[in-house]
């Protein structure tokens, strides 16, 4: 059953505030201040504990390739576990598509019409003030700290603000690489209504024969090696399966199938699918065309499981998973920074797995803890914020 937790009223979070100890007075810290706002909707804390898993995998991805370089300048060569495992933490992003494709379907998949006109201003609202202001933040520091040519960087600056760069240049952003997987967001967000349309008003057979259809199309899509700078490889057609993934999840839950019976079941489920996604990034080539499928599975033990449940919905685990588009946007300059930092204090170890595991160590917990103040200041006001409306959300959370 779709673990679904709703938010008591403001005294007893209050009342929480006053429990003595340093963990209750952080956890109430935590709810109020970090952990999603609430909504009209029904909160699904686990999946900010899915985004928790993708944006951590992600920050390994990139710690992995700064300690690479600075490994290979030392002359490091050694290659052990760690090293095949951080350096598939790529597959966080297809993980935030694969949650996409739920977030969105849920509402559509519904009995509740979803007016457009609210469907896209939400989107406009809730992520462009965000990345514009980042992208802003970036160019200004790239062009007066850095000296970067204006000239080169506007071009590029002006394609990223339009969401656009991976069609035009067929490359990563040179104001923020991270940028292309969210040109890929906002591909889908314009295609989602048509694709959420056809599939509500199939056969509910039929819907599903369709979707895992397309979550198989998709893997072939994903599998397929294409050439660098090639713009199909940082665009949808890439990466449709995971939405596509992401969605059947949604149809799934929507249609409560299978409500009340063998959760514990999606928990082996889950660690089936977890062991087949690590297997599949490990083998590479052909195995990848599986990940799709084994996404949407690892998803739906993610939001039915018992124990994948209680993991991905203890409160620090989601609330941090709630920043995870503040922490995408600005994780790769930080760890930038916090390795010239840790060169200084500790210096690179000439074992290439301990420089992994030292440096992710003392950069992961600092860049998480770094990122709240962007994420206080710059987007939590746009998710608390609806348009037309006077007064915010809730932005008081669980009480479990």
């Amino acid at each position: 059953m779709c673990l679904k937790v709703f938010v008591p009223g403001l005294a007893d979070v209050v009342a929480e505030h006053h429990d003595s100890g340093f963990v209750s007075r952080t956890r109430w810290w935590f709810l109020r201040h970090l952990a999603r706002p609430r909504t009209a909707q029904e909160f699904v804390p686990q999946i900010d504990g899915l985004r928790f898993v993708a944006i951590v995998s992600v920050l390994l991805y990139h710690m992995h390739g700064y300690v690479m370089a600075k490994a290979a300048a030392v002359g490091s060569t050694e290659a052990g576990w760690l090293h095949r495992l951080f350096g598939e933490g790529h597959y966080g992003v297809p993980l935030f598509f694969a949650l996409s494709g739920y977030i969105l379907g849920r509402p559509f998949l519904g009995s509740r019409q979803v007016p457009l006109s609210r469907y896209f201003l939400r989107r406009l609202t809730r992520l462009e003030p965000p990345y514009v202001i980042n992208l802003l933040l970036v160019f200004t520091a790239k062009v007066l700290l850095l000296g970067v040519a204006f000239a080169d960087l506007w071009p590029s600056l002006l394609a990223s603000l339009a969401y656009s760069h991976g069609l035009v240049f067929g490359s990563h952003s040179l104001v923020n690489g991270v940028a292309w997987s969210l040109e890929v967001e906002w591909q889908f967000y314009l295609l989602a209504p048509l694709v959420f349309l056809v599939i509500s008003r199939s056969p509910s057979t039929t819907r599903h024969l369709g979707l895992w259809a397309l979550i198989c199309l998709g893997g072939w899509a994903h599998s397929v090696d294409y050439d660098p700078g090639s713009r199909i490889g940082i665009s949808l057609l890439r990466y449709f399966g995971f939405f596509m993934a992401g969605a059947w999840v949604a149809l799934f839950d929507v249609e409560k199938r299978m409500e009340s019976r063998w959760p514990r079941g999606f928990d082996v489920l889950g660690v089936a699918a977890c062991s087949g996604v690590i297997a599949a990034l490990l083998a590479g080539g052909g195995f990848t065309a599986l990940l799709p499928a084994l996404t949407a599975l690892l998803v739906l033990a993610g939001v039915r499981g018992r124990w994948f449940g209680v993991v991905l919905g203890w409160w620090p685990i989601h609330c941090l998973g709630a920043m995870c588009y503040t922490i995408y946007l600005y994780h790769f300059f930080m760890v930038s920074a916090l390795g010239r930092v840790f060169e200084t204090l500790v210096g690179w170890p000439s074992s290439l797995e301990s420089a992994l595991l030292l440096f992710s160590l003392f950069s992961l917990p600092l860049v998480l803890a770094a990122c709240v103040l962007p994420y206080l200041l710059i987007e939590r006001p746009f998710m608390v914020w609806r348009p037309g409306s006077n007064r915010l959300v809730d932005a008081f959370r669980i009480k479990a």
